[in-house]
């Protein structure tokens, strides 16, 4: 055997080839894949586990939907474009030509010059 086959071989052994970065990565997806699929299972044994229990204090404690109001607040709005609190609209006229705004856009330099209060309609 020469010099240079027993240095490859010897090379060989003590620096096995390395991962790549994409085979690296498709391992810990995989591993993360595996994880998140035991955390739903998880979640869902734990909300079964859960609704079981309040089914039992329900029938238990004779509890209406009415009692339940009372401790529970109240759901957010599901669409987060909703409106929170008052929906009532200021309207302001221009009182020497008859123009509203309705507040969307730019402020008219008419409201600036008689007031807002001046010109407030509802």
């Amino acid at each position: 055997m020469t010099i240079e086959k027993m240095l490859a071989a010897h090379t060989a052994q003590s620096n096995p080839p390395k991962q790549s970065v994409l085979d690296q990565y498709l391992a810990v997806a995989e591993e993360k894949r595996n994880v998140d699929d035991k955390l739903s299972n998880l979640r869902r044994a734990m909300v079964a586990e859960g609704l079981k229990v309040v089914a039992q204090c329900i029938e238990r404690y004779q509890l209406t939907a009415e009692d339940l109001k009372e401790v529970l607040p109240l759901p957010t709005p599901s669409n987060s474009f909703q409106k929170v609190g008052s929906t009532t609209r200021r309207s302001y006229r221009d009182p020497t030509t008859g123009k509203i705004w309705t507040g969307h856009g730019k402020r008219p330099n008419w409201l600036m010059q008689h007031g807002p209060d001046a010109c407030l309609i509802s």
